[in-house]
């Protein structure tokens, strides 16, 4: 009897290791997988610093993205003007490499594109142009046929022909023209010429006795468009001035110091 239940636990015992090797012999191993910590890189091939761009225009944002694991639909696109604030030009979207631009109307030479962008593991990455770029417009032709009639011997009326083009042939409507005046022929320098008066309805202006009052004078005329008042507001400074004198020079380099 005694032997009979020597054999029953030994039976026991062996039925209850067995059942665990069955238990642990049915485990199943988990797919063998990676974690991407690495950022995406960005590179910014237009604007990258340098470029000038024309109000009224279209131009292509390039760039390209180093990245395995991109989101879908995880690129920002946006731009500034040397601070910190972002102004949104596409969100979401594919990485197509390119994004058709249209030029805000506001001048500006420290323009900077911005690109952000996410991968599937919440790795993302910001990267600016390299250098700044200039929006501008693009200016009016010089205008053609100037000429000066002083046939009373005391006023000087000059007169010119009328401008419809841009410098590069595009169709445009000044908003106005600056009449310069210089005793001297300095023809190409811009320091010698100074701010007589600026016309916006007409295409002649009658220098009042300069005839009686000098021996010699050149003029030159400058078609302008006045995108955004700031012209207007240089000009307007110019007439308050005692000596009533500002140089060509000077009115480009205002209008280039409000652009920043």
């Amino acid at each position: 009897m005694e032997e009979i239940m020597k054999t029953a636990m030994l039976l026991c015992i062996l039925f209850m290791f067995g059942s665990g090797l069955m238990a642990l012999s049915s485990t199943t191993n988990t797919a063998i997988f990676s974690l991407d910590t690495v950022d995406p890189v960005i590179t910014i091939q237009s604007p990258n610093g340098g470029e000038e761009w024309y109000i009224g225009d279209t131009n292509d944002i390039l760039w390209s993205i180093t990245e395995s694991n991109l989101a879908p639909n995880s690129v920002y696109i946006y731009y500034n003007r040397g601070g910190t604030i972002n102004v949104p030009l596409a969100e979401g979207i594919e990485n197509l490499g390119t994004w058709a631009w249209a030029m805000p109307d506001t001048l500006g030479s420290n323009y900077r594109v911005r690109i952000a962008a996410t991968d599937t593991f919440g790795n993302s990455s910001l990267k600016s142009s390299a250098g700044t770029f200039t929006i501008t417009y693009v200016p009016p032709e010089t205008p053609d046929g100037v000429s000066v009639d002083i046939t009373n011997n005391v006023d000087a009326i000059i007169s010119w022909d009328p401008v419809s083009q841009t410098i590069y042939g595009s169709p445009i409507e000044p908003d106005g023209y600056i009449v310069l005046y210089n005793e001297s022929p300095y023809e190409h320098d811009d320091h010698f010429y100074y701010y007589l008066w600026d016309v916006t309805d007409a295409t002649s202006f009658t220098h009042s006795g300069v005839a009686r009052r000098r021996q010699q004078m050149y003029y030159r005329v400058v078609a302008y468009k006045d995108i955004d008042g700031r012209m207007a507001e240089i000009l307007a400074e110019a007439k308050t001035r005692p000596d009533g004198k500002i140089s060509f020079a000077e009115i480009k380099a205002g209008m280039r110091n409000r652009e920043d």
